[in-house]
């Protein structure tokens, strides 16, 4: 333990207990856009044990308005290579594994403590939702998208993905549509799953399964709802 996280240290939620079972956790974070760069960067610099960070693309000018890891500089070059080179100098002393590849199952067979879902497609949400229920991990849903973002907390007891958003409504809610995203709700969201994972990884006992929570940046709105898991949830078969 080191005094680097001092602050946090003193925080009685975590303290010394809470801050050792985070230094020996292992998270996977697939997607490392907007919502994984701030929950990379986050995690990292609260001193995660090992992390484990799933992509495949190349940093584009307009990701940097949103993607807070990433400068003018990495323009071009592969998204793992610049976020490893950023989480690195920001504390050598986390573990950090990139993994160049769409998602697939097959990711999964490694042992984490948490998945944290950052991607920013519904098809791929969907498939990280039913592997993870079939295979017992807990994972942390996240989306956003003009000036709303949502969060929520799986596991296998509690509400998932499609007992939120069952898959027939998604074309019916716009959510597979790219419409635009304000910077700041990147952000707030982003630090809401990062917020979540330490949370759990601290004082697992604490955490709220199947609740989503509703962030509007614009009007300011802030709202916790409970979502009951469906009879007939396909989600982990």
């Amino acid at each position: 333990m080191t005094n680097r996280y001092d602050r946090q240290l003193k925080i009685k939620q975590i303290g010394t207990v809470g801050q050792e079972k985070f230094e020996s956790s292992h998270v996977l974070v697939i997607g490392v856009g907007g919502l994984g760069s701030f929950v990379s960067s986050e995690l990292v610099k609260a001193g995660i044990g090992e992390i484990t960070l799933l992509d495949f693309d190349d940093v584009e000018l307009t990701n940097l308005h949103r993607q807070n890891l990433y400068v003018e500089s990495d323009v071009g070059t592969n998204k793992l290579t610049a976020i490893n080179n950023h989480l690195q100098q920001a504390n050598s002393n986390v573990k950090i594994n990139t993994v160049n590849k769409k998602y697939s199952a097959d990711i999964l067979s490694t042992k984490y403590d948490l998945v944290i879902d950052c991607t920013d497609n519904f098809p791929v949400k969907y498939q990280i939702n039913e592997d993870c229920q079939k295979m017992g991990i807990k994972h942390i849903f996240g989306t956003c998208a003009a000036n709303q973002g949502q969060v929520m907390f799986i596991d296998q007891d509690s509400a998932c993905l499609e007992c939120l958003y069952p898959k027939e409504d998604i074309a019916r809610l716009g959510l597979s549509k790219n419409i635009g995203t304000n910077p700041m709700i990147v952000a707030i969201t982003g630090s809401l799953q990062a917020s979540m994972a330490f949370k759990y990884l601290t004082d697992p006992q604490k955490i709220s399964a199947g609740t989503l929570i509703v962030v509007d940046n614009w009007n300011f709105d802030f709202r916790k709802i409970h979502v009951k898991k469906r009879k007939n949830c396909s989600g982990g078969k």
